[in-house]
């Protein structure tokens, strides 16, 4: 046994264990401290956990330098990346580091102030404000986020960077000493502002934020909770509205979530009273439904020209909503009806007749176009199916002396605009328009997704709130639960979905996991996933697959995915760690995601 005192120390890797190194006599450290080892003979950044006074192991390096006169990371924070990983299938130092800004990961010298230790015996209050906008929002918990601050600090996150700096425009006239925290900074403005909000702060963030909150945090406001832009797809995998539930029971931080409708996980909490719900009176426009079902496939139907001409006689500005670009669907041969491919992928080309080439969807590459197909060196090249592109190029024909433009190209001018649906993305700015006509609900909600109802509801209920005047959905189903229910108080569709899942034993009644491999060998990476799914289901688990993901190729990768769906989620956490930290061949790429 070795009686030297001993340092144990995390390092950024993929391996569920701290590594002990001796610490010289002429050393003082502190947990929290980041520190110089030699690991597999390369000097490498360490943060140290504890400090203890045996170790098993016999021979072991030394510390070889401290590189903090104070510790940078108190033991609250390291706590937190030990619970992260107990609930994520990554490893306690890959969220340890993710707290760290870029500066802090070199062997930086740093002489910062002591970490105060706050001691809060508060027990955390949770609430759900319902508003229609973030100015409502706002209104209701600055005066709470102003108590807050005389204690300690305030994280406001958002979901995205165009609408943080929206909010930071109404924010800073009551808060002017705010500080902004997001991944588009650099790396000197990151660290600057990371050192700058210690304590005593309000900070505004992106996702990220989270990871680099104040030790004397006080409040967490979570903006648009139900946002898909909180969760982060690429390794480590994680949902921020998890990560800011665990953060708050560590530092007993209240905290409030606000959004104009919440997600259907935050809603069941709060129909079991476990959270608490402050709803804003607001005006509900209509939502006008118009039923397509005698006009087979078309998009430009009678009823949508009719519509269009009442607005126009009334100088309106009107949006057409059509998630499909390109001109349409796919690229094929009149003759042999060969489908033509992005080279990378194997999404179909989409024909752009503004820069007359095929178009992937999935990765932006582009490709010339010949006239005759080069497989027969017969038929001519025929774009397919519907895309905004076709939509435009009718509306033209019908409306020649009408402005009509792309949401891109729009001016003051334009009176008809072709999005998709990514105009929500643009919804927290001041740019109004009277009408919205949402062409393609039908397709959104037969997406193979369980969630696609609930996504498609909520968009359609933000959307209504985008336009001065009208939105009119059109569909060919209006019996569905979700347009029977879309004028009526909103807890009525929710419950409807809520007991659908929890008949099928879907997330919030049972937890649902994913896992995706992707590899340039086709034969590689289906032999894996096939293993997989043999494996989880001799374990008993309700497995799905493999599935050839949508694109099959993306990038020059294959991809293949199995479902797992259970209602024991420690059981199948724990097994889902498991795989995520089991070796496999290097070429054999790994994503988790967890509902």
């Amino acid at each position: 046994m070795k009686k030297a005192k001993i340092a144990k120390v995390i390092l950024p890797i993929a391996l569920e264990r701290e590594f002990d190194y001796s610490i010289p006599d002429s050393f003082n450290l502190k947990p929290g401290s980041r520190i110089l080892v030699n690991f597999r003979g390369i000097t490498t950044v360490g943060i140290l956990s504890e400090t203890m006074s045996h170790s098993a192991i016999e021979k072991i390096k030394p510390v070889l330098k401290v590189l903090d006169t104070n510790p940078v990371l108190s033991q609250d924070t390291i706590e937190f990346a030990r619970q992260l990983s107990k609930y994520y299938p990554y490893q306690f130092g890959e969220f340890l580091f993710m707290m760290l800004p870029g500066y802090l990961k070199k062997p930086k010298l740093t002489d910062l102030l002591c970490i105060s230790k706050e001691k809060n015996e508060h027990a955390p209050q949770k609430l759900f404000i319902k508003a229609a906008t973030f100015k409502v929002r706002y209104e209701t918990w600055k005066k709470y986020a102003m108590d807050k601050l005389e204690s300690g600090s305030v994280l406001i996150l958002f979901p995205q960077i165009s609408y943080l700096n929206e909010a930071k425009k109404i924010i800073e006239k009551d808060f002017p000493d705010l500080k902004v925290i997001h991944s588009y900074q650099t790396e000197k403005e990151l660290y600057e502002n990371w050192v700058s909000t210690r304590k005593n702060s309000l900070i505004l963030g992106s996702r990220m934020a989270v990871f680099y909150y104040p030790h004397d945090l006080k409040l967490i406001v979570m903006e648009e909770e139900s946002s898909q832009y909180y969760f982060q797809e690429e390794k480590p995998f994680y949902h921020l509205f998890d990560v800011v539930s665990i953060l708050s029971k560590i530092k007993k931080a209240d905290v409030i979530f606000g959004a104009s409708y919440p997600s259907i996980n935050t809603y069941n909490l709060i129909s079991q009273q476990k959270l608490k719900l402050e709803e804003k009176e607001e005006h509900h426009k209509k939502i006008n439904l118009v039923n397509i079902g005698e006009y087979k496939r078309q998009m430009i139907s009678p009823v949508l020209v009719e519509l269009l001409n009442k607005s126009l006689s009334l100088n309106q500005r009107n949006v057409i909503i059509w998630n499909k670009t390109g001109f349409g669907s796919y690229l094929a041969c009149s003759t042999c009806g060969f489908i033509f491919k992005c080279e990378s992928c194997s999404t179909f080309l989409k024909q752009s007749l503004i820069k007359n080439k095929g178009i992937c969807p999935s990765c932006g590459s582009e490709r010339d176009l010949s006239k005759i197909c080069n497989l027969c060196n017969s038929g001519y090249i025929r774009s397919v199916g519907i895309g905004i592109e076709r939509i435009e190029a009718g509306l033209k024909r019908i409306f020649p002396d009408i402005r009509i433009d792309e949401w891109e190209k729009r001016t003051e001018a334009s009176k008809i605009i072709l999005a998709t649906s990514k105009i929500l993305s643009y919804m927290y700015g001041s740019e109004k328009f009277d009408n919205g006509f949402f062409l393609d609900a039908d397709y959104q909600m037969a997406r193979l997704d369980y969630a696609a109802t609930f996504n498609t509801y909520v968009y359609i209920k933000k959307l209504a709130s985008f336009f001065k005047e009208n939105l009119y959905v059109f569909t060919r189903n209006r019996e569905h639960y979700l347009f029977k229910t879309v004028n009526e108080p909103w807890q009525k569709f929710y419950d409807i979905e809520l007991a659908s899942r929890k008949e099928l034993k879907l997330p919030p009644f049972g937890i649902v996991a994913q896992i995706t491999l992707r590899a340039p060998a086709e034969e590689k990476v289906f032999e894996r996933s096939n293993s997989l799914f043999k494996n989880l289901s001799d374990k008993g688990f309700d497995v799905y697959g493999p599935l050839k993901e949508q694109p099959f190729k993306l990038r020059g990768k294959f991809r293949y995915s199995i479902v797992i769906k259970s209602k024991d989620e420690y059981h199948l956490r724990k097994e889902i760690k498991q795989i995520a930290n089991k070796k496999s061949s290097r070429a054999i790429q790994m994503a988790i995601a967890i509902h």
